[in-house]
């Protein structure tokens, strides 16, 4: 239960921080915190729930400021990289801040338990 809970915390965190921080303080510090407060039980759900707080915060961040602008950004920067569909460019670059967000997560459970 303290899984979903922090999951949904540290998302909406996460949403919050993207309008009124800097991108890097959206992710490693506050995964970082929430981790070492929650304390989980492995260092695998620690860096699942860093991953996932970050990948859904990331791509809906990605989809509401895409929607505002007609995805024309999104289109021309998936079109750079040679992919069909803006959606996985979202994905990729989603995926990748979330394995940061998850490795930070699993640092501070590192540093709880040592």
């Amino acid at each position: 239960m303290k899984y979903f809970v922090s999951i949904t915390i540290g998302f909406t965190l996460c949403m919050a921080g993207q309008f009124f921080l800097p991108w890097w303080w959206i992710f490693a510090p506050l995964t970082f915190l929430i981790s070492f407060i929650v304390n989980y039980h492995s260092a695998w759900r620690a860096f699942f729930a860093g991953l996932l707080i970050v990948f859904i915060s990331w791509m809906a961040a990605y989809i509401y400021k895409d929607l505002a602008n007609d995805s024309i950004m999104s289109g021309k920067m998936a079109n750079l990289f040679n992919f069909k569909n803006n959606y996985a460019l979202f994905f990729i670059v989603a995926i990748a801040m979330g394995i940061i967000g998850g490795l930070t997560s699993t640092a501070a459970y590192f540093t709880r338990n040592s």
